[in-house]
């Protein structure tokens, strides 16, 4: 066909086929570019109303709807999370029985249901074991994907242009200990400490196994940012792309400062806490070796993490009275030990998400012109409007302030510090490859179909790359913004008081040497969630 003939026919092809392609893309655009954050804000106002209820149905819903995608891991950790929230605000029975329980260890909890009809399992219980069944569900995928992770080295080159939102979501590092720490209290609650223990390991398993982990996706993203600035970078299209220099990009003065904003907000919320550390994931491996110790080196093992809780926790007087139970230098024997303790411990408000900010990525012309494009980067935001005290009135009107524990903003915050170098350095070669490309297919169409083809051309690409350039804001919601506790010997009358804010709750304890009160608030204005269980008899 002729140059002209082919240009014309170009020209009315593109023209005849604009409209369809344009109402294409706005549907894409209106569906496909909702981020995570966005799609759950039902499910997570839910949650910090109290309205429990209503939580747990849409998270079983997600959970249902997203059974084997790229996303199943955070769903079954979002319904987990809230099957724990509905055990805690004494819902009526689910309608689902509780499940059987597959991994290894968990006979004990296996054995108090096996054979009991629904009738017979309090709801509590039936909620707690669903909630072992999701969280079970979330850590069987995540070890896949590790295991596939070690036996595919480098299987994901080709998905490294790939927006990040797209791709499978396999838990992030504190996702992993906090869901083996949540899974090791549901055992607790459940009376089956062996299983407890299992989870206990399998955290700080977690814990150690993230550094190593970050240290290889650091390394990935160097030679990515290496491989672009040689021009040896193809889109998952395989279309050859230009030679982009990821590291002048993050120089720019434009990009830079809007960079060093979203960096400063996490630098503001991080505590000395250190790399993959949870410390309220330390104070529960704390609580448990030293009440449930069966040797010497539970003793010990338990001596250990109150050193560190202590030093993550420094001002907590409670932790420092733990500390010195377990310490025989420090040890005081003209105090009497209390023949009972009782433990509250106070989970509040709403960890950080990601929310999405568009900024301004340099490209460098081959004539010395940069223009920019939009690129879209997660940012982490923090949640207000969380009850932030606890108050615990025991024997003769004595009152224990909680004192805080552990913040998942610093927790949440320094993850994502660590994630950060690869998230931008993966997203603006995205960017900048997708965007380079899409410049050289212009002018192509510039030349063979004349100014008007590269028009349509420009606008069904711009509302496309609009419809497919979101930021990866999938992040575990339901989580807590922080943990505090508080420790006192149990009154003689077996009662508490809580206050938190204008609510107050009374509490009777049962008669146990240890036992601990768990208490939820999801926001300032939610209803108390209060519950129980003995740690030991």
């Amino acid at each position: 066909m002729p140059s002209a003939t082919f240009a014309s026919a170009l020209k009315a092809n593109l023209k005849l086929n604009f409209a369809r392609a344009a109402s294409l893309a706005a549907v894409i655009a209106l569906t496909g570019c909702q981020t995570y954050t966005s799609k759950t804000q039902d499910r997570d106002e839910a949650v910090r109303s109290g309205d429990i209820a209503t939580a747990l149905a849409k998270a079983e819903k997600d959970a249902e709807s997203n059974q084997n995608n790229k996303d199943t891991i955070l769903y079954r950790l979002e319904q987990g999370a809230i099957l724990r929230s509905a055990a805690l605000a004494n819902l009526p029975a689910p309608a689902r029985p509780a499940p059987p329980l597959e991994s290894a260890g968990q006979t004990q909890t296996n054995r108090a249901l096996n054979g009991a009809t629904p009738d017979q399992i309090s709801p509590r219980i039936a909620y707690l074991t669903r909630s072992v069944a999701s969280f079970e569900e979330a850590a069987r995928r995540i070890a896949r994907y590790e295991e596939e992770a070690k036996i595919k080295v480098g299987a994901e080159a080709g998905a490294l242009l790939t927006n990040q939102a797209n791709l499978p979501y396999r838990g992030r590092a504190y996702d992993k200990v906090m869901l083996h720490t949540y899974q090791a209290l549901n055992y607790l609650e459940l009376r089956d400490p062996d299983a407890a223990r299992v989870e206990l390991n399998r955290a700080l398993q977690s814990q150690r196994d993230a550094v190593e982990a970050n240290a290889k996706r650091i390394q990935e993203a160097r030679q990515l940012a290496d491989d672009a600035k040689s021009g040896n970078i193809e889109d998952e299209n395989g279309r050859q792309g230009s030679a982009y220099d990821a590291d002048r990009a993050k120089r720019d003065p434009k990009t830079s400062a809007a960079l060093s904003n979203i960096e400063g907000k996490l630098d503001a919320a991080i505590l000395p806490y250190g790399d993959y550390v949870n410390p309220f994931t330390t104070f529960l491996d704390a609580l448990v070796f030293t009440h449930q110790a069966t040797d010497a080196s539970d003793l010990e093992r338990a001596r250990k993490s109150w050193e560190r809780v202590v030093n993550f926790a420094p001002a907590n007087p409670y932790a420092q009275a733990d500390y010195r139970a377990v310490e025989p230098d420090l040890q005081a024997p003209a105090i009497p030990a209390p023949t009972s303790l009782t433990y509250v411990i106070f989970e509040t408000g709403a960890a950080p998400y990601r929310d999405q900010i568009r900024i301004d990525l340099p490209l460098f012309i081959a004539t010395g012109r940069i223009s920019y494009v939009g690129m879209a980067l997660p940012e982490l935001s923090r949640v207000s409007g969380h009850a932030a005290s606890l108050s615990v009135t025991g024997e003769a009107g004595q009152t224990y302030p909680a004192a805080l524990l552990a913040s998942m903003d610093s927790v949440v915050a320094q993850d994502f510090k660590n994630e950060w170098p690869v998230i931008l350095t993966k997203t603006i070669i995205s960017t900048a490859t997708k965007a380079t490309i899409d410049a050289i297919l212009q002018k192509q169409m510039q030349d063979q179909a004349g100014p008007t083809g590269a028009l349509l051309f420009s606008l069904a690409t711009a509302i496309t790359q609009a419809a497919v350039n979101i930021a990866d804001t999938r992040t575990w919601r339901s989580l807590p913004k922080e943990f505090h506790y508080a420790r006192l010997a149990t009154p003689s009358d077996g009662l508490l008081t809580l206050t938190v804010g204008t609510q107050t709750r009374t509490v009777t304890l049962e008669p146990a040497a240890v036992q601990v009160v768990y208490v939820k608030s999801p926001s300032a204005a939610a209803p108390l969630l209060v519950g129980q269980f003995i740690l030991k008899k």
